[in-house]
Parts: C-alpha cells; structure tokens; sequence
C-alpha cells in the first residue's frame, strides 16, 4: 500500500467520524432538556453555558449541523470512493483473465457500496443512537467544536437560514429559533404514565401528578358538601345545643347561618367555645364568636378557591348557586383531598356508622356512597361516563332512571352493573358496583346503558 492509498484510508475513516459527530450533535441538540441544561449552567459547568446558548439559538446551530454532514458527505464521495477503488484494482489486476478487464466498473461498485455502509453504519446510525440514549453527555462533548465549527462558517450559516427562513414564511410556518421541548398538560400526563410504566415513578406519585394536572379543572360544585349533608347552627342556637351538636359530629369548624341556611353570615371554630364552657359564664351569644365566610360561586376553580382561602386565611367558603342560595360548603380538607385522596381524621375512622366511600365486599364487588363524584367514580373503575347536567353517581342514577329510585333498581353502565343497595329519603345512599356478565342474546350485542 502506498502512501497516496493510505492517506485515502484514513481519511475515510476522518470523514465518517465528522459525519458522525455532527449527527450526534444534531440529535443530543433536539433531545437534550433545557431545564437540565439549565441546572448544570447554575452548578457552574462551563460547557453547559456554551450548550444553553446553542439552545437558544437552536436553527443557526442545527444548520451548522446540516452543513456539517453535507460537507463531510460529499468529501466523502469525492475522496474515498476513488482511494478504495484503487487500493482494490490490484487485487484484479493479479486475478486476470476476464476478471481485468471489468476490474475498474467492479471496484468502483465495491468502494461504492463500502462507502455507503460505513456512512450509513458509523456516520448515521451508531451516533445517533449514543446521541439519543445519552444526550446530555454528548451534546457537553460536542459543544465547544460545533461552537468554533458555527463561527468560521457563520456567514454561509446565516445566508442558508436567511432563504429557508423565507421559503419556510411563504408556506406559513415560522422557524424554531429555540428548544421545543414544550408540552401540552395532556403530553405531560402521557409522559407520567409512561414513567410509572418504567419504574420511574410508583403509582401514588402517578395519581398525585395526574390530580395537579385536573386541579384548575375541577370546580367548587364538584368537590362541595352538598346542601342536604351540611351541618349548620343556628346563630340564636345556645350553647347547651352546640355542646350535643358538637358532640354527635365532632367537627371542628360549623357554618352559621340566620333564618335558614339560605342565609350563612360566617361560621364558628370549636375553639372559639372553650373559654364559655365554664360554670362562672352565664350569658352566650354565638353572634359575637362567629368568624367570616368566604362566599363563591359553584363554577369557581379549586386552584382559585384555594388561592383566595390562603389569602383570608380561611378553611370554609360557602359555596352559592346561580340563583343565590346555598349550595354547600367547601372545606380546605376538601381541595387537599383532590391532590392526595382521602383523608380520614381520627373522628372519621372511630365514629360510629362511618363508611368510607368505596368499599370492597367480599364477593369483590364494591359497595360506593351515593356521593362519589363521577370523576372519581371514572378514574376507579376505568368506566367513561357521557356527558351529563349531575356531578354524583347517585345523580346520574336518578338521570338515567327518570324517577325517584328505589332499592333494587339496577343500572348497567358500560362494563358494570350498578344496584341501589340504600335510599336516604330521595336520595341514593349507597350503589353496589359489580362487573357485568357477557351479553346472552344472540348478536352479541353489549347493552350500554341498560335499566331495570
């Protein structure tokens, strides 16, 4: 081999890293987060200043890039398909025969298609892989030659995107100047699920991520007390009732109403009554211990709720309907709830009567308070409900039947059959949920929303 075919050799083999180490930056540049690159600039890694500005600047470097792989590839073609071609041409020469006669077009083919494979091979497919599964390694390692790279070829750069730049406005579309690692809340909960899927994340961390993202979504009248389960005093009740009141329910905070609870004029704290629970008070006037209430309306966000509770510092807002009257109560333990599931007091795990609002029975089927939210009734048991004007399963229940129900009446709902287990007066109490059986009739038809 002579020196001529050896520096052809070699320079192959230059020319396919090049080509490979601009891929590589080009795939870490769209990959890398610029969050993470963010961080590393504030733990003060050099680098990462010059990466940050090439994420910024993201078009001028990805065209850098491209003219990168374009000059090396075309290099490539010029200078290693012949330097293979006649390193290989001996080889026929000492065959002969027929052989030499063709031993030019033969070569040219070898060092084509040798030539091809190892640009596609090791010049496309393996940097971009490396760059893929580690970006941020790779684009800190390509950033200070791209850099330098960007700059001697500055003006050839800004003449390129200057015309893509026009070509790409008369389409209608605009170029990316920056990173568009940008997601839309339903991207990020995909990227959630995906992640617990890995391993990444448990499950309960899952649930209160996917709670955040519905949390603006999720309005007052959905989360409420309603108005028949309020417990409210009188603002002319005495203390001796308060005192029976307060030990039957065990709350801590209670909605104060005049007249009726149409009218709620603030509410008041347990603590609030120690200092009359003595024998030497003889007078009481729940008028002067009762707190402000914050009032809003039904179609409030929680995350505004919540805003406007911290700042009145407050744990209890009546919630108002269109027409002005009550229609619950919304309590801090409420919106929390939403974030983290339900949480149970100490009264609320040894008062007596107490249900929690899903259970499992034994035979597997799961008995559920009339009061779920349909929301949550969804997210249980997977089932997706059409749109209706109620926010309870047991409102749907007296939806979809039209009538008052009774116990017995049972509801088919998608995959499951609801049976109401207990009535509260006209309301539903408890619905026991159990999986359907496979439809009978003959064209196998599944009914969706059967009654009987």
């Amino acid at each position: 081999m002579d020196v001529a075919s050896l520096l052809g050799v070699l320079a192959v083999f230059a020319l396919i890293a090049t080509n490979g180490f601009f891929v590589a930056a080009e795939f870490a540049l769209v990959k890398v987060r610029a969050t993470r690159i963010d961080q590393l600039v504030n733990e003060g890694k050099s680098s990462a200043r010059i990466v940050q500005q090439q994420v910024q600047h993201l078009d001028t470097y990805i065209a850098a890039t491209q003219l990168g792989i374009t000059l090396a590839s075309l290099a490539l073609g010029w200078i290693g398909e012949p330097s293979l071609a006649h390193l290989l041409e001996p080889i026929f020469a000492w065959i002969g025969g027929p052989v030499e006669q063709f031993a030019h077009s033969i070569t040219i083919i070898i060092a084509f298609s040798l030539i091809t494979a190892g640009h596609i091979i090791l010049g496309e497919l393996v940097p971009k892989a490396i760059a893929l599964q580690r970006d941020e390694g790779t684009v800190l390692f390509t950033a200070r030659p791209l850099h330098f790279f960007a700059y001697i070829f500055r003006p050839i750069i800004i003449f390129m995107n200057s015309i893509g730049n026009s070509i790409v406005r008369m389409l209608g579309m605009s170029m990316a100047s920056e990173h568009g690692a940008i997601h839309s809340p339903e991207e990020l909960e995909m990227l959630v699920i995906q992640s617990r899927k890995a391993g990444v994340l448990q499950q309960q961390e899952e649930d209160l991520i996917r709670h955040v993202f519905d949390f603006e979504e999720t309005t007052a009248r959905q989360i409420m007390v309603p108005r028949t389960e309020v417990v409210a005093v009188s603002v002319t009740s005495s203390l001796a009732e308060l005192q029976v009141l307060i030990t039957a329910q065990r709350y801590t905070r209670y909605p104060v109403y005049e007249k009726s609870i149409d009218t709620i004029i603030g509410m008041v704290h347990l603590k609030d009554l120690v200092e009359y629970i003595s024998p030497q008070v003889q007078t009481f006037d729940l008028r002067k211990v009762v707190r402000p209430i914050l009032a809003v309306p039904e179609s409030m966000s929680i995350g505004a709720l919540m805003t406007q509770m911290k700042r009145q510092r407050t744990h209890m807002a009546v919630v108002i309907d269109e027409y002005g009257t009550t229609a619950g109560i919304v309590t801090l333990e409420d919106i929390v709830e939403e974030l983290v599931g339900e949480v149970q007091d100490e009264f609320d795990t040894l008062k007596e009567g107490v249900r929690r609002e899903i259970e499992i029975l034994p035979d597997g089927s799961s008995s559920i308070d009339g009061l779920l939210a349909l929301s949550d009734f969804e997210e249980r048991f997977g089932v997706k409900i059409p749109e209706s004007h109620v926010q309870t399963i047991g409102g749907y229940i007296l939806e979809r039947e039209d009538r008052i129900p009774t116990v017995g009446d049972t509801l088919r709902l998608g995959s499951y059959l609801l049976h109401v287990d207990e009535m509260d007066g006209r309301r539903v109490a408890r619905v026991r949920v159990e999986p359907a059986k496979r439809p009978s009739n003959q064209n196998g038809a599944t009914p969706e929303n059967d009654v009987h």
